[in-house]
């Protein structure tokens, strides 16, 4: 932060202070076009798809706030469990209201699930390795979530990108 002597003309001191906070922006905007692997975090615990609902039960038994990732046989992602979906296998009947709203018939689905991969939530949030991390935000902004799966080129988690992250890398200080 520039500090003015107090002799110096104010407006002479608010030109610095301009031109520092040009400079800001201009590292905030270098900072954009840096691969999102500068940011990224490890990935949630995952489980293959073909685990058994009661398992999957279980593990959010014990960490019920995080995400867990559902992989192929291959590694590739099929799928994230959210604690939503697993709200929604519990309470087939419960008719929860507001924005993030889930339909009679995938609380159905889900309260039926045998596996992992039944429970699923319907399309993965993800986002390719190769991709910056101003990629990142614009995703996060278009799909209304602060967390995406880093995926690489056949498709299996590589990290994750959450935009707390993202925020303190871009205005850190060099």
């Amino acid at each position: 932060m520039i500090t003015c002597p107090s002799d110096t003309v104010i407006a002479s001191c608010s030109r610095l202070r301009i031109q520092e906070g040009n400079m800001a922006e201009d590292k905030i905007g270098a900072r954009l076009h840096e691969h999102v692997d500068t940011v990224m975090t490890s990935c949630p615990p995952s489980v293959p798809a073909d685990t058994p609902r009661l398992q999957v039960l279980e593990r959010f038994s014990r960490e019920s706030d995080k995400p867990v990732l559902v992989t192929e046989a291959d590694g590739s992602l099929a799928g994230v469990i959210t604690p939503r979906d697993i709200i929604a296998t519990l309470t087939p009947d419960a008719d929860v209201g507001g924005r993030h709203r889930i339909s009679e018939l995938d609380r159905y689905l889900k309260s039926t699930a045998q596996n992992a991969r039944d429970l699923v939530s319907d399309e993965p949030l993800t986002l390719k390795k190769s991709a910056t991390i101003g990629d990142a935000l614009q995703k996060m902004e278009q799909s209304h979530s602060p967390t995406l799966i880093v995926v690489d080129e056949d498709g299996r988690a590589v990290g994750c990108v959450a935009l707390a992250p993202v925020i303190a890398y871009l205005t850190r200080s060099p």
